[in-house]
């Protein structure tokens, strides 16, 4: 009845905000700094793609999977 690509585009928003706020919350948990950026990046750099990762994966549970 035409509704697919809207309720793909809610989908695709909720789940982009979830991953967002999951990011947020994991970053606070961390031991990561806005320091580290300048001072460790190599660091920084792979711990924020191993949270957006795990933001990913849960969202995916939550939204996707289920």
């Amino acid at each position: 009845d035409g509704t697919l690509n809207a309720h793909l585009k809610e989908i695709q928003e909720t789940a982009q905000t979830r991953v967002e706020q999951i990011i947020n919350q994991l970053k606070e948990k961390s031991d990561l700094t806005e320091d580290m950026k300048n001072t460790d990046m190599l660091y920084w750099v792979g711990t924020m793609n191993a949270i957006k990762a795990q933001a990913e994966e849960i969202v995916f549970s939550e939204l996707i999977y289920s």
